[in-house]
């Protein structure tokens, strides 16, 4: 039997009514839109899947300020699988509270329950290049890692980092790890240093970019301009290379200046 008119009908309101729900802070309700064991597949963006509805609702309240503040669904394509389920592609815009936007692709698994139609599976994927375009290339990654220092923006480090990252250190000291593995590890041992000590980087100088016989891979020499609250002024030189996949840092090995560092934080490393 073929969808309905009403079925479609339905089916759209029941796209469009997530980012009512979402954006109102309604997140009790979510159980109007998906079934009990929905399936939100968010690897895309380097995370386990997400199992049930109180697992949306957590997740939704983890982000808290980082959510957008405005989720806008277009182009809604249904595509009958059977009787009782139906296939929907959308495409979402994401509007965050200092202006910027993004654009995710929604893949989705529509059945038809009791009480009407609920998303069973909904897969979310990140637009990240434009037509004819590749992923970033590790130039550009550079550039966002080097943004997200600067703004000292966990959200924004923990989108430059592949999930299954590594960070390394080939010059340490005691108490400084050597190797960070995985995004999570990462991000937190980079914020807890922003919180930690009295560095405020401003800018980078680029000394020079090298390219390297993997197109993924660049080794970059530079300095980290900014204020310290304990010495003023400082510039720390160190040399990086980067490895990219899929528009993210999988491998970053950071030669930093660590006696530089100590100096611009008064010694206290």
């Amino acid at each position: 039997m073929a969808l309905t008119e009403p079925d479609r009908i339905d089916i759209t309101d029941l796209i469009n009514r997530h980012g009512h729900l979402t954006d109102a802070g309604e997140l009790d309700e979510l159980s109007e839109l998906f079934t009990p064991d929905i399936t939100y597949d968010v690897a895309d963006f380097g995370l386990d899947a997400l199992h049930g509805t109180v697992a949306l609702r957590e997740a939704a309240l983890a982000m808290g300020a980082a959510n957008p503040v405005g989720h806008h669904v277009t182009n809604i394509v249904i595509t009958q699988i059977d009787d009782r389920s139906a296939r929907v592609q959308s495409k979402g815009i994401g509007i965050k509270a200092d202006g910027t936007a993004g654009s995710v692709v929604y893949d989705d698994v529509v059945t038809r329950q009791p009480d009407g139609w609920k998303i069973s599976y909904r897969k979310v994927t990140a637009r990240r290049a434009a037509l004819g375009e590749q992923d970033a290339g590790a130039r550009e990654v550079l550039e966002r890692f080097r943004q997200a220092a600067i703004s000292q923006s966990a959200d924004d480090m923990g989108r430059v980092y592949a999930a299954d990252a590594v960070h390394e250190f080939p010059f340490t000291r005691p108490g400084v790890p050597s190797r960070l593995e995985g995004r999570d590890e990462i991000v937190n041992w980079i914020a807890a240093g922003w919180k930690g000590h009295s560095l405020k980087y401003e800018r980078y100088r680029t000394l020079a970019i090298h390219d390297t016989s993997d197109p993924d891979t660049i080794i970059v020499e530079q300095e980290a301009l900014g204020i310290s609250a304990s010495t003023g002024e400082f510039a720390l030189p160190n040399i990086v290379v980067l490895t990219v996949r899929n528009g993210q840092i999988v491998r970053l090995r950071d030669y930093v200046n660590i006696l530089a560092a100590a100096a611009a934080m008064g010694g206290d490393l």
